[in-house]
């Protein structure tokens, strides 16, 4: 058994239309066209799939113009990494993993179709799946593909609070086919997630990992050090990727979002900028851009580090506006 990193996962890319007035500014018009522009660009080198909650399919396909496949299906908010089956190949196999799914800690309550998302999609790809005994969230975890995981501790402890980190370890490596869990426990400050190792440091492949360090979180830049500092560090190259960035917006880019209890306002926490929510699929590497002084640096490292793959620059401000970034609003599906 073997949990699957995105670049082994040879299906289509899969990412959701947008549509809620209460996350996205102008109806979700903004974030439609940056969904739109993130498949086009991947296109070309990895299939994709638009999926669609069925209310929203006429506006969808009346701006898709044909070129994307449409996949209907039901769920609240965008987010497919984190509401999504992690994938596990078993000698029977491909097999869906559905954890449980709370809204990030209560920080949205309209979810009832996000809670059951990741059944629906492994039912609709006829894939066989079980239960996770955990609430978990996809961008709170990232492998390698051979058996190696990093997660979110304080996340995941804050939303199990029954469990102690060593049960939920227990839990993970059972479940998940992991032979080492290796712990981060400082979440950015500007993380309204409360902490997403997708936002902090990834895999990109066996052998590699990005991180990108925090001008604002100096506790996450003493975590870093002593991480690398760890005997497990050696077996890996450790990419650095232009520190993270809190950007506040202009509140008035958010004047039409629906203020309500059952979502986070949007326009009063700072913007999450980070290269680290970048995405690797088995031919390239899309990195989010957020109109910095250091969006080129970010594609000149990863072009150098994989000269083998095509690194495509992905306009990421509407999603981040929005509370994520490309790895949050995309998930990778195992071939049929």
């Amino acid at each position: 058994m073997k949990l699957l990193a995105d670049w082994q996962c040879h299906g289509p890319l899969l990412a959701l239309w947008p549509y809620r007035n209460d996350v996205w500014r102008a109806d979700a018009w903004p974030a439609q066209q940056a969904i739109l522009t993130l498949l086009r660009a991947l296109a070309p080198y990895h299939s994709v799939r638009l999926g669609v909650h069925p209310p929203q399919l006429h506006n969808a396909l009346a701006l898709v113009a044909g070129d994307l496949e449409v996949l209907p299906i039901s769920y609240d908010d965008a987010w497919v990494r984190d509401i999504a089956p992690f994938w596990l190949t078993e000698s029977s196999g491909v097999t869906a993993l559905i954890g449980q799914f709370t809204g990030w800690h209560g920080i949205h309550s309209v979810i009832q179709r996000d809670q059951q998302f990741a059944r629906k999609l492994a039912t609709q790809m006829r894939s066989r799946y079980r239960r996770l005994p955990l609430v978990i969230e996809g961008g709170m975890l990232s492998t390698d593909g051979a058996g190696t995981a990093l997660v979110h501790r304080k996340s995941l402890t804050q939303r199990n609070p029954e469990l102690g980190w060593r049960a939920i370890e227990r839990i993970l490596k059972r479940a998940l086919g992991l032979h080492r869990v290796i712990a981060i426990d400082h979440a950015l400050s500007a993380d309204e997630t409360g902490g997403h190792v997708d936002n902090q440091m990834q895999f990109v492949d066996a052998k590699t990992l990005v991180y990108a360090p925090s001008a604002q979180d100096p506790s996450w830049n003493k975590e870093l050090a002593d991480l690398l500092a760890q005997a497990w560090a050696a077996e890996y190259r450790w990419l650095e990727l232009p520190p993270v960035q809190a950007i506040q917006d202009q509140r008035d880019c958010y004047f039409d979002v629906q203020r309500h209890s059952g979502a986070m306002p949007r326009g009063v926490q700072p913007l999450l900028c980070s290269y680290a929510n970048l995405l690797r699929l088995p031919k390239v590497i899309a990195v989010p851009q957020f109109g910095l002084t250091s969006d080129a640096d970010a594609v000149r490292i990863l072009q150098k580090a994989f000269p083998q793959l095509a690194v495509v620059a992905i306009p990421a401000l509407e999603f981040v506006r929005g509370g994520g970034g490309p790895h949050c609003l995309t998930h990778c599906l195992p071939q049929a």
